[in-house]
């Protein structure tokens, strides 16, 4: 079975370039999934050779972009510190082709804080008209542009295998996902149901607005409808209202044209991740996503799942891909905390989930992550691929 496993820029910097494509290569690794743009972070790295915590610099890249190709882009990149002097990235990319090891990008696309920061009229906006800093709207032009603009380049300008986009969508109010915690100390005084959390998710940048209405979209009855339920609920709080909607499902039948909002969120996603598509197959490079009409490489993750579960992940993506699509299925080393699904902390277990992966049809699986992972985790990689039958 094919292997893939993410890996950081620092990773390489920290430890060797050749030497960690040696290692890496040795385990049964025949592509890696580097980071080209990324967000903000504030990680633990327990076989570091040079540092066990990385704060992160927030939403640069990690390759040297080319001036021309954002010379009519609103919004423009920054070069990583740690890459300025040097284009590591054509570097490990250079090495891997040596060590038989195919390079894809890891670029994180619309969570970005530095970029909402510089550029708020392309993020995300609430009922109240806050910035959501950490999420630029694929609805924007102007972040449309930018995000298109830095795959393209990646694409064009490296021997890349793929491109995998993180976050080519609407972000949510939390900055991080729900086995993520915030970097900005997300907190919230006044407790929230799934209700209320969506609602405050909802995008009302005016791009998104301006579109949803050209649409035939009544915007404006959703925005009345969602300021007047959370003012409410605000100004009952800390008592719940019980003369409220419960749960989504039911706030829609009062404000039906929030259904239409929310299908125009994911034509937008679709119609975007389809410009993505075309523009790095340009350059031959594969698109690798969730599953969906325009996805070269299928990409599914079973991060905290038991072999069965990951096994039913990947037999569902299975059954709706397509004659010439590839199944790339992912999974999580280390992450053992309490709280976070099954962890795997054996090498029994590693051969577990691989086996499954393979029994659910994967083409190839894929490690997260080679940085984060305790040593031991990414030690049993070896044992558990040539177990796979």
């Amino acid at each position: 079975m094919k292997a893939a496993i993410f890996a950081y820029a620092w990773d390489f910097v920290d430890e060797g370039v050749d030497e960690l494509l040696s290692y890496l290569r040795g385990l049964g690794i025949g592509r890696v999934l580097v980071t080209s743009q990324y967000h903000a972070g504030f990680f633990m790295h327990p076989h570091n050779p040079k540092r066990k915590t990385h704060l992160l610099e927030d939403g640069v890249t990690y390759y040297h972009p080319d001036p021309a190709i954002h010379a009519n882009t609103v919004i423009k990149p920054q070069i990583a510190k740690m890459c300025r002097d040097r284009d590591w990235y054509a570097h490990i990319c250079d090495r891997a082709a040596e060590h038989d090891i195919q390079v894809s990008a890891w670029h994180v696309c619309m969570h970005n804080t530095r970029i909402g920061l510089l550029h708020p009229e392309a993020t995300i906006q609430n009922v109240y008209g806050d910035s959501y800093p950490h999420a630029l709207s694929p609805g924007h032009p102007d972040a449309r542009a930018y995000v298109l603009a830095t795959v393209a380049d990646v694409a064009r300008r490296y021997p890349l295998a793929g491109i995998l986009p993180e976050a080519p969508d609407y972000r949510r109010r939390a900055h991080g996902a729900d086995w993520v915690s915030g970097h900005h100390h997300e907190r919230d005084g006044v407790y929230m149901r799934p209700l209320e959390q969506a609602l405050m998710d909802v995008s009302f940048n005016p791009a998104d607005v301006a579109q949803g209405e050209a649409a035939g979209i009544d915007v404006e009855s959703i925005r009345c409808a969602v300021r007047k339920h959370m003012d409410a609920y605000f100004e009952a709080a800390p008592i719940i209202p019980d003369n409220l909607p419960e749960t989504i499902e039911t706030f829609r039948e009062s404000a039906p044209a929030l259904v239409e909002y929310e299908a125009y969120f994911r034509s937008t996603e679709a119609a975007f991740l389809a410009e993505l598509q075309a523009a790095v197959a340009a350059h031959g490079v594969k698109l690798e996503h969730k599953p969906t009409p325009v996805t070269d490489w299928v990409f599914v993750g079973g991060y905290g799942s038991s072999p069965a579960e990951l096994k039913a992940i990947a037999d569902d993506a299975r059954s709706t891909m397509l004659p010439h699509q590839r199944l790339n299925v992912a999974m999580r080393l280390g992450f053992n905390h309490p709280g976070m699904g099954t962890p795997i902390v054996s090498e029994a277990d590693t051969c577990a989930m691989v086996q499954a992966a393979a029994d659910g049809g994967a083409d190839e699986v894929v490690f997260y992550n080679y940085g984060e992972a305790p040593k031991r985790s990414v030690d049993w990689i070896k044992p558990a691929l040539a177990s796979v039958s």
